[in-house]
């Protein structure tokens, strides 16, 4: 599997840039779970009030959140999967790349305002927990896809033929499944909490 960052694909960079690379990542990973973390609290800060005096505009930053956050990440695996299934000779395949993230992003976030309904009832948006089952099996198809046009596992990259930037990659596709099984399950679980409360 071969990632672009700049110019330069990251399977051709050296052990010091990988580790730039790795590093400059987990900044940005962690940059963007402030920012989700901050829109989760705003949200969850205000929609019992929103939804006291039947104010619709907490339904808007409900659906950007979830845009900004799970949005982000099915438009990113949406790319790598992208990567995999277009050939490698294609012409502007880079473009095509980019229009798959753009695509996905705008489709999470049309998703997102759809099922927004519930916010405005001091609910959770449902669409938290579909987006998070969506990039479970985003990031397993981008595992599997690279395995099934490469050869490249990542038994074989770890173990066999050690090649740790498809390995980190694939790795961390396959703890972002992980993860999002979690939230996805908590998220299921406070829905069915609220609809026992509003029905009981």
């Amino acid at each position: 599997m071969c990632f672009f960052v700049g110019e330069r694909p990251v399977n051709n960079a050296n052990e010091a840039e990988i580790g730039g690379y790795t590093t400059f990542s987990l900044g940005g990973l962690l940059g963007g779970v402030c920012i989700a973390t901050s829109f989760i609290f705003f949200v969850e800060k205000r929609k019992k009030q929103h939804a006291k005096t039947g104010s619709q505009g907490i339904r808007v930053v409900a659906a950007l959140a979830v845009t900004t956050v799970t949005g982000m990440v099915i438009a990113a695996i949406a790319m790598l999967v992208a990567n995999r299934l277009l050939p490698d000779d294609m012409a502007g395949k880079g473009d095509w790349e980019k229009a798959a993230f753009w695509s996905s992003w705008l489709l999470a976030m049309a998703h997102a305002f759809w099922r927004s309904a519930p916010v405005a009832r001091a609910g959770l948006n449902p669409a938290w927990h579909e987006q998070c089952w969506t990039i479970a099996l985003l990031a397993i198809t981008a595992v599997v896809l690279n395995w099934v046009t490469t050869g490249d596992h990542f038994f074989k990259t770890i173990f066999m033929q050690t090649y740790w930037p498809v390995a980190g990659v694939d790795l961390s596709l396959l703890a972002t499944a992980a993860l999002s099984v979690v939230a996805a399950h908590a998220a299921t679980d406070e829905l069915t909490a609220a609809r026992k409360a509003t029905h009981g």
